[in-house]
């Protein structure tokens, strides 16, 4: 049986000296070392040479730990433990449950998995407020592969404008999940993003800018710094159907990223792309290829069916308004533009970009009294 030299690391030092009481006695297993939270942690872990380091903490601060021990012990596993709710986390592997000494020992043995589950198994864990979450939940559960696990939690609107301490406004428990999609109509619910990320082992987010003051830039900054640090991936496309497999946002804006679970989600959710057959002057049949997360090219493409082609970009436009969208009507300060306007141009352009064979730019039909 290969030996694991395991260091316990601490909030409390009895609770370190009871962890290393516990395993002491299991083969295979040899405790190199405890420590309670301290600025000389990491030298006495790197010190010890430990494989496997025990972290006992909470939310946020769990995270940050795991991230001080893997600068300083590259490759070393990281279980996390959370009193409150008994919940042990191998960092980069995967999330379970536990309340006994065994729980703890098979993380300890279990391999480490640094290639991790196949993101066509996506387990989503979406979290939203009012109308416009629950429509995108509702088309997610509806349209989304068979293959991946949807889960959901509602959170509540009388969060403050400032968070001082997210833990207090979540579950006790949330799910395991691979990817968070953050859909909050307030601020305040975005800032709940990097303690649901802690709680739920999640490897990257998605939180859509679809109104600045649900998400504004400055957030978003916040955001993105603190879940870099842990490790996890995010996107904030603005507006949310700019999101495609590698990229997000607009024109100079425009961010690109690598990360397969955001990927997946998009391969399927964002901006919208459509396959569109013709048969005479006449579309004949619209398929979605991508659709709007919150299902308006799914609408759209089944109003184009047997609509004059030369008319169909411009039609596409009125059906994604009438909807409606819900992007923000507000000119948005870093687009100088509405939100509604720049997802109204992206279903066009997706319209536009199919319609070639059958129509050029010129042929376009454009009603009376407009130019």
């Amino acid at each position: 049986m290969k030996s694991h030299r395991v260091f316990v690391l601490a909030s409390q030092s009895l609770f370190a000296e009871a962890v290393q009481s516990l395993l002491s006695g299991e083969p295979g297993i040899e405790v190199v070392g405890v420590a309670t939270v301290g600025p000389g942690s990491c030298a006495l872990i790197e010190g010890a040479a430990a494989d496997v380091v025990v972290v006992e903490a909470t939310g946020d601060e769990q995270g940050r730990l795991a991230t001080q021990v893997f600068d300083c012990l590259p490759g070393a596993k990281v279980i996390g433990l959370t009193l409150e709710d008994n919940r042990i986390h191998t960092y980069y592997q995967q999330e379970k449950q536990g309340s006994r000494v065994e729980d703890l020992v098979e993380a300890i043995r279990e391999p480490l998995d640094w290639t991790g589950r196949s993101p066509k198994a996506l387990r989503l864990f979406v979290v939203y407020q009012g109308n416009y979450g629950l429509r995108i939940l509702d088309n997610v559960r509806e349209n989304g592969p068979s293959s991946w696990t949807v889960e959901s939690w509602r959170a509540t609107s009388d969060i403050p404008p400032v968070v001082d301490d997210p833990l207090a406004f979540l579950p006790m428990h949330l799910p395991v999940a691979d990817l968070v999609l953050c859909l909050g109509e307030m601020s305040s619910c975005a800032q709940l993003v990097p303690s649901i990320v802690g709680r739920t082992g999640a490897r990257a987010v998605i939180a859509p800018a679809d109104n600045t003051a649900w998400l504004p830039d400055g957030l978003i900054r916040q955001l993105r710094a603190e879940l870099f640090d842990i490790g996890v991936a995010a996107a904030f496309p603005k507006p949310f159907c700019s999101l495609t497999e590698s990229r997000y946002n607009l024109r100079q804006h425009e961010v690109a990223y690598e990360d397969p679970w955001i990927a997946q989600f998009a391969r399927h959710f964002g901006r919208p792309e459509f396959r569109i057959d013709c048969e005479g002057e006449r579309i004949s049949r619209v398929d979605v290829v991508r659709d709007s997360a919150c299902g308006c090219a799914r609408k759209v493409a089944g109003q184009l069916v047997g609509i004059d082609v030369r008319e169909a970009v411009q039609q596409a436009g009125l059906f994604h308004h009438h909807y409606p969208c819900m992007a923000t009507m507000r000119v948005d300060p870093t687009l100088d533009e509405p939100l509604i306007q720049a997802a109204g141009d992206l279903m066009r352009r997706a319209v536009e970009a199919k319609i070639g064979a059958y129509a050029s730019p010129s042929t376009y039909l454009v009603p009376d009294g407009h130019a």
